[in-house]
């Protein structure tokens, strides 16, 4: 017979037979709720029936463990019958511990979230500042975003501007741009790069199935130290694959006046001299990445939009002016011209208009027709031009519109500029030029001047360990500055274009109205310890295959 002196044994069987008759109550309801093919009373009586024999075969097998595993077999035959025929009509969600297994693949995901949060060093961050939710490992994301994370973190530890991944035959080049100038970092393979672009492609908001056609987008990144820094995505497609650019707090480098520029004060004054007459051509001339479009953005600053219609048109706009109209020239539409548009705008009476590119004959007649007042009152128009200096500026103008005498007539002023790099404060050595650079310079010869170089060596501490400088990361430098060229057109300086002078001549003119040239704005920056004489010479160096202005001054770059 049955251990009945056991009372262990009666506590097992006992919550055997509890356990199925919970189960059994379970089932007359689900039947009823969720199996509608199914019948509700032989369901029951089969329950009914398996409980009952459950409890003959505790009673009358002598043996507990006999009885006990036999009765698990019945048990679990009706229970795996069950679960069978209740998937059959419900699918996977007809699955008995469904809720256990949502249990159990919630804590794994909680897991894999701190496994992915280990990995992930920055908290990326929504449009209202939340923090973006981490990706499952099955997202796209997920995949790429470590080692896109620690791309951004070494653009934010080297103060890199510009981040740029370009795909080439042996895998993905990546570059850091810091104050502007290039600093390749080792090559990527593909298996890295291209996971870490769609990352960064999704962080951004940008379609990841399209490949070929430029993308633009922005997200936002927070430190440990609770820094935010918002991040500017490009994307386009070359023959080799896809290119990805990120832009550090781009917004920030167009928000500048014109005294934040690094203007000497004579030139500031004969600046806002010109901002204060709304009329004529102001040409800012620059080669590429050399500041043209804050320049121009900054000149715009100068003019009250509240009392004056100030405008612009633009290819890319690069940034919102309190009360300034953006205007932007679709370069798809064929049938529209940009001088067409141009001449469309300034027909709607603006007192400042700056227009960021003078692509041809026709844009230049229109500008130059408007700012020098024939056919009705003149406007000040702002025009961005990729030339070297202002003779190469003047130049160009004038070999642009057609009508000579309108392009003199229309001119109020020329500015060039350039960026020089910022020597770092804790780490710029003095440095005093010899005789003979003292002479290249024009300086005299004795002369005891503040200036620095770029420290090329590492940091010591006192123990002789190397460190990097924390305020540059070892560059030499932290920051950029202007120097500027500038030339306003007076009456004397027409005369002589309309007499068919050349450039040295009106050079001449313009030296004796005090416009000191580029090589010399870079050269007083040097001599107060501002920036390196070999930094100047680097930006005043002519592009690969352009030569350098005859007329600019500029002296050949250092050996």
């Amino acid at each position: 017979m049955f251990e009945f002196l056991n009372p262990i044994v009666w506590l097992i069987a006992l919550a055997s037979l509890i356990a199925w008759a919970r189960f059994t109550t379970f089932i007359s309801k689900d039947v009823d709720d969720n199996l509608r093919k199914q019948s509700p009373l032989m369901w029951r009586s089969l329950s009914l029936g398996i409980l009952l024999l459950m409890f003959i075969v505790f009673v009358f097998i002598p043996s507990f463990w006999l009885s006990f595993p036999l009765n698990i077999l019945i048990a679990g035959g009706g229970v795996a019958g069950y679960w069978v025929v209740r998937v059959g009509e419900l699918g996977k969600r007809g699955h008995l511990f469904k809720k256990a297994i949502d249990t159990a693949s919630k804590a794994s995901k909680k897991v894999e979230d701190r496994r992915i949060a280990r990995q992930v060093m920055l908290t990326y961050l929504r449009h209202d500042d939340s923090p973006m939710p981490l990706p499952r490992p099955e997202d796209p994301v997920a995949a790429g975003l470590a080692t896109a994370d620690q791309i951004v973190i070494q653009a934010l530890t080297r103060r890199a501007e510009q981040v740029d991944l370009a795909p080439s035959a042996h895998g993905y080049e990546l570059k850091f741009s810091i104050d502007g100038v290039p600093s390749p970092q080792p090559q990527m393979g593909r298996t890295a790069a291209e996971p870490a672009i769609q990352a960064i492609k999704i962080l951004g908001g940008l379609s990841l199935e399209e490949r070929r056609r430029p993308q633009v987008g922005k997200f936002k990144t927070r430190d440990a130290d609770g820094v935010q820094t918002v991040w500017t995505v490009r994307t386009s497609g070359t023959t080799a694959g896809e290119r990805l650019n990120l832009s550090a707090n781009e917004k920030g480098k167009w928000d500048m006046g014109v005294d934040q520029l690094g203007m000497i004060a004579d030139q500031l004054s004969v600046i806002r001299e010109v901002a204060a007459d709304t009329a004529g051509v102001v040409l800012v001339a620059t080669p590429r990445g050399a500041g043209r479009t804050t320049t121009l953005y900054a000149l715009l600053r100068q003019h009250d939009a509240f009392t004056n219609s100030v405008q612009t048109l633009e290819t890319n706009p690069q940034a919102e002016i309190q009360g300034v109209t953006i205007n932007r020239f679709d370069t798809r539409n064929a049938d529209v011209s940009y001088a067409k548009t141009l001449n469309s705008l300034l027909l709607k009476d603006p007192n400042v208009l700056m227009t960021a590119q003078c692509p041809d004959a026709a844009s230049a007649e229109v500008i130059a027709r408007y700012g020098a007042g024939t056919g009705g009152d003149a406007r000040r128009i702002y025009v961005g031009l990729p030339a070297f200096d202002t003779m190469a500026a003047l130049e160009m103008w004038l070999s642009l519109v057609p009508d000579k005498a309108v392009a003199i007539d229309s001119l109020r002023m020329i500015m060039s500029q350039r960026l020089v790099r910022i020597l770092c404060p804790t780490c710029k050595i003095p440095y005093q030029p010899d005789e003979n650079t003292l002479k290249r310079l024009n300086l005299p010869i004795g002369r005891n001047l503040q200036s620095f170089k770029g420290n090329s060596e590492p940091l010591v501490d006192k123990k002789g360990n190397r460190i990097i400088c924390p305020e540059c990361g070892g560059v030499g430098y932290r920051g950029r500055t202007g120097i500027f060229e500038v030339m306003v057109i007076t009456d004397e300086i027409k005369k002589a274009l309309a007499a068919n002078a050349n450039t040295n001549q009106v050079k001449a003119l313009a030296r004796k109205n005090n416009m000191i040239l580029l090589v010399e704005h870079g050269i007083r920056k040097f001599a107060s310890g501002v920036t390196a004489i070999n930094e100047v010479t680097r930006v005043l160096a002519p592009e690969k295959g352009a030569p350098a202005s005859a007329s600019s001054g500029v002296m050949p770059a250092q050996k």
